[in-house]
């Protein structure tokens, strides 16, 4: 029973090769690419000269957008993660006046400034062992320490402590975003945390940003957190990568997913540079040799995956560009991932809901910072695609629970998926042509598919022109 795997009735979406017999499937995993949607300007005099972070969360029926600015910490709200108001908290004064939407902060001493404030995150606290006054927790960077805050209303925040979370690198600062959550799945908390390591050749004096996990039962354990480890891939490569925004994938909280940023730095200016976007300013933060980081580094966002916490499946392929030239694009902070998901309406009326993220923009320009929506469909990261003339997938065994098949799946008009459901004694189901676009379809079998549960069986789908990203049983 070691090699057979048990999906019961939870949504198993194909981002990783951990259903998929690999040696019988030829649909590859193409990674999909998020639509830029509408923009969120700043323009209250309280909520510019942005950072590049930010934080969406789903706090019951409302969703929360933090972000810093000079004056603090501001909250914007919103019922449907699309429009967002900045109302007037009254809590913390700027300029003489409380009419503003600026979260309140208890601090260990002198408040700190914006420029030493960094990379704030908030979650909502699953552990089951959370006081009710606690339930909204956060983490930020501040002068290189992890300050931990709890809220009850994620509003009003009070400080609770520094973080003892050591890295690989004795000297780790902390820098940028940081993460923590509850899984409820190991029963602990985890933590994502900025690291480093050196380069491979010892005469380069590079330290290389990467990304380390730590996981606790507790927040403040006595002795501290276990020392992090280095997260493995299954590519090798040696990106320079942080901002993790690792979480629990909420359709299928089994799956942790990150978006880490990468930062790519070319050594010397080339006459590409001359051409890119922004030439002017670009040059001026090059500085007078052309040689400042700032001037030759973008960035762009990556997508993984993982069951363990550890282990990641990372797709190599940019899952945000820069995007289109423009002249405050393509630099050091370009689309930065928010930390967090949020389910939102559809674009197009009467389409089923998608996901959402956000992405500050306007880093090292003096204008109004905007925060710009982007949307995927839902599991839709990554999907198993067929092409011409035809393609299969053929899963390892695996028991399930429920009578019916869903499907998060698309084709063209003239693609097609066929369906067959085969137990261990041979036993067999086939399906109707399936063709459509939906993220919950239930296929239509020659039998009953309920009579195959509790047992070991393998699916095998005929596809082409059309991309399968879940599957769930139910």
């Amino acid at each position: 029973m070691d090699d057979i795997r048990i999906i019961g009735s939870r949504r198993e979406p194909l981002w990783d090769d951990w259903l998929i017999d690999t040696d019988k499937t030829d649909t590859p995993a193409l990674l999909h690419h998020p639509v830029q949607r509408e923009c969120e300007t700043f323009t209250e005099p309280w909520a510019t000269e942005n950072h590049p972070y930010l934080c969406v969360l789903k706090d019951g029926d409302i969703c929360r957008m933090y972000t810093i600015h000079t004056a603090g910490l501001v909250c914007s709200v919103s019922t449907d993660g699309i429009h967002w108001e900045r109302p007037s908290y009254g809590l913390v004064e700027w300029q003489g006046s409380r009419e503003n939407a600026l979260c309140s902060f208890e601090y260990p001493g002198e408040p700190p400034r914006a420029q030493r404030f960094d990379g704030f995150r908030a979650f909502v606290d699953e552990n089951p062992k959370s006081l009710p006054e606690e339930r909204i927790k956060a983490v930020a960077n501040v002068d290189s320490g992890l300050w931990f805050y709890v809220s009850s209303d994620g509003l009003r925040f009070r400080f609770a402590g520094r973080l003892n979370i050591p890295g690989q690198n004795p000297g780790t600062p902390y820098d940028s975003v940081n993460t923590v959550f509850w899984d409820k799945n190991i029963g602990k908390y985890r933590a994502y945390i900025r690291d480093y390591f050196s380069a491979s050749n010892p005469a380069d004096p590079v330290w290389i940003r990467a990304i380390s996990g730590s996981e606790s039962e507790e927040l403040f354990p006595e002795g501290g957190w276990p020392k992090a480890r280095y997260l493995e891939y299954d590519t090798p490569n040696a990106w320079q990568m942080y901002i993790n925004s690792i979480l629990p994938y909420e359709r299928a909280d089994h799956l942790l997913v990150g978006f880490p940023s990468r930062y790519v730095i070319r050594r010397e200016w080339t006459p590409n540079y001359d051409e890119l976007c922004g030439r002017e300013d670009r040059l001026r933060r090059a500085g007078p040799n052309r040689s400042d980081r700032l001037g030759l580094s973008v960035s762009d966002t990556l997508f993984m995956v993982s069951r363990d916490g550890h282990r990641f499946t990372r797709y190599p392929e940019a899952f945000l560009r820069p995007g289109p030239e423009h002249p405050r694009g393509w630099v050091y902070g370009s689309v930065y991932f928010s930390n967090g998901l949020l389910e939102t309406p559809a674009s197009h009326p009467g389409c089923e809901n998608e996901l959402s993220f956000y992405c500050m923009e306007n880093r090292f320009f003096d204008c109004p910072p905007q925060a710009y929506r982007y949307s995927v469909r839902l599991d839709g990261f990554v999907s198993r695609t067929a092409r011409y003339p035809e393609s299969n997938l053929t899963t390892k065994p695996f028991i399930f629970e429920g009578k019916d098949l869903f499907v998060n799946f698309s084709t063209s008009a003239y693609g097609w998926m066929r369906f067959k459901l085969t137990d261990t004694d041979g036993r067999r189901l086939t399906s109707c042509e399936t063709f459509g676009d939906s993220t919950d379809r239930r296929v239509r079998f020659d039998g009953d598919v309920g009579a195959f549960a509790g047992r070991p069986v393998v699916l095998t789908v005929n596809m082409f022109d059309a991309d399968l990203y879940s599957i769930m049983f139910r």
